[in-house]
C-alpha cells in the first residue's frame, strides 16, 4: 500500500506511523507553512511519547525542566486516577510554544492523528 500512496501522490495510506513517514509528512505541512502561507516557523523537535509520560507532562504543566514540588505528584495522581477510570482522556499533543517547538505526540496516535496535531 505504501508504493500506491506514493504513486497517487499521498504521504501515507497506512493508519500506522513510523518516524520516516512522520518525517516526510513535517516536511510536507512545513514547506506549505513556509512557501505558501509565509509564516515564520521555528524548527520543531518531536518526542513521542506513551500515555504513561503524557499524564507526567500533564503535572509538570508540560515543561522538559521543572521544579520538582508535592503538588506536582498530587496532580499526576488526581490526573491518573480519572484516565484509569476512564473519566478523562489524555490529549493527542502537548505543544510547548518555544524555539525550537517542542512537540509531545501520543505513541497510540494513528498516522492521520499524528499529522493533524
Amino acid at each position: 500500500m505504501a508504493r500506491q500512496a506514493s504513486k497517487s501522490g499521498l504521504l501515507f495510506s497506512e493508519p500506522d506511523w513510523d518516524f520516516k513517514t512522520l518525517s516526510r509528512v513535517h516536511e510536507a505541512i512545513e514547506a506549505i507553512a513556509i512557501e505558501e502561507l509565509h509564516l515564520d516557523v521555528y524548527p520543531v523537535q518531536m518526542e513521542i511519547i506513551s500515555s504513561q509520560q503524557m499524564l507526567d507532562a500533564y503535572s509538570s504543566v508540560g515543561m522538559p525542566l521543572m521544579y520538582r514540588h508535592w503538588s506536582f505528584g498530587k496532580h499526576f495522581l488526581y490526573q491518573e486516577l480519572l484516565y484509569r477510570k476512564g473519566g478523562r482522556g489524555l490529549a493527542y499533543e502537548l505543544v510547548i510554544n518555544s524555539n525550537p517547538c517542542i512537540v509531545y505526540l501520543m505513541e497510540e496516535n494513528t498516522m492521520a492523528l499524528q499529522a493533524l496535531v
